[in-house]
């Protein structure tokens, strides 16, 4: 095996360390991939995860951007390969931060908006000539604002869904399919009640004698059915602002609108839409602005709205870099608190310089 594939392979074993979907995994993998073709054709061969420096990385994003990335695309770049250095131990955050490189921020604005009960009547109708089973799977989405994946996989849950529905019980848990494998738990709307669980009868109705499987596959697995539905999904009008997605914007704009009606403090809308759409409680800031931005209006103009993605206390994690010796005379980094990385010594690496002046399944189980 050669020096690079060593590292990849490295790359490829912190990805799974890090945890996540297949796909997130897989996509980790992909990214790193790039990035040590990067460093192999600038004169430095990366034999493990811990021996990529800062100036590499900066160097990569700039070449990204010189390639006309675009800043969604490249912010799931840089993503990836900070979980991967994390995990082994590494922490590049402060110096290959987006505001650090000045790079532009995705707009997420405007990409997406809810459906009016007249499209979604017209999607439903369109869909009905296609495939019954893409009908079940879009009216999950809409009214438990579902994910593609999740209302895929839901078969095997729909009538647990039906029984807590039936005895009062209005959240329903989500287990299979979940992004990154994170169970959640969604809500009925308030408003929307009978509309849900008529959904959710059908459905079962449907797949009941299908082993439970809303879309099947040419190879009878969750790949090829994903393929599938996407496919079925090409064929609707299903594109642009109303893409899949907008299923689950209208489902937020319910349910904002609804909690709004009924007096709930804004911030509080904000922080129980977050979860049950899946991001957690800390992501208000980013509901408000991406899923709420057609009732804007409903909430106050200055509100006091928690941090996103605040930190947790970072613990201290064992080396999980391949062995390498530390240069004699080199400082071993201890102390309180102290949590600058300490260098390990790659082998035929040149000595660093100041090169960029960086400012410092079938699986439906």
């Amino acid at each position: 095996m050669g020096r690079r594939s060593k590292g990849v392979n490295h790359a490829a074993q912190m990805s799974r360390e890090a945890g996540g979907s297949k796909d997130s995994q897989k996509h980790r993998r992909l990214h790193w991939s790039e990035f040590s073709r990067f460093a192999a054709r600038i004169g430095h061969t990366l034999e493990s995860v811990n021996e990529a420096e800062d100036w590499m990385l900066e160097f990569f994003v700039w070449f990204l951007v010189a390639g006309a990335m675009k800043p969604g695309t490249l912010a799931n770049y840089r993503a990836s390969l900070s979980v991967i250095q994390d995990t082994a131990g590494q922490d590049l955050s402060r110096s290959t931060s987006s505001r650090a490189l000045q790079l532009e921020r995705r707009d997420r604005h405007g990409k997406h908006r809810a459906r009016t009960p007249q499209e979604f009547s017209e999607l439903l109708a369109a869909a009905q000539k296609l495939d019954d089973g893409v009908v079940h799977v879009i009216r999950l989405m809409r009214w438990l604002g579902l994910r593609m994946r999740e209302a895929l996989m839901c078969g095997k849950s729909l009538e647990t869904w039906r029984n807590l529905i039936l005895q009062g019980n209005r959240r329903l848990p989500i287990e299979r399919g979940a992004k990154n494998g994170r169970p959640r738990r969604t809500e009925v709307l308030v408003d929307h009640v009978e509309e849900t669980l008529d959904a959710i009868n059908a459905a079962l109705a449907f797949c009941r004698s299908r082993d439970f499987e809303l879309i099947t596959g040419c190879n009878d697995d969750l790949k090829s059915a994903k393929a599938r539905l996407k496919s079925r999904f090409d064929q609707l009008p299903m594109r642009r602002e109303l893409g899949s997605h907008s299923l689950r914007f209208t489902y937020a704009v319910d349910f904002g609108i609804a909690a709004l009606d009924r007096g709930m403090p804004p911030v509080e809308v904000l922080t129980q839409l977050s979860d049950r759409l899946g991001h957690g409680p800390s992501r208000v800031k980013m509901i408000l602005e991406v899923y709420c931005w057609q009732i804007r209006h409903r909430f106050p103009d200055k509100m006091r709205l928690p941090v996103d993605f605040i930190p947790s206390k970072k613990t201290d994690r064992r080396n999980r870099s391949m062995p390498a010796t530390a240069s004699a005379g080199e400082p071993v980094q201890a102390g309180n608190g102290d949590r600058r990385r300490r260098r390990w010594p790659a082998r035929g690496r040149r000595a660093p310089s100041n090169h960029a002046g960086s400012q410092h399944e079938r699986n439906f189980q």
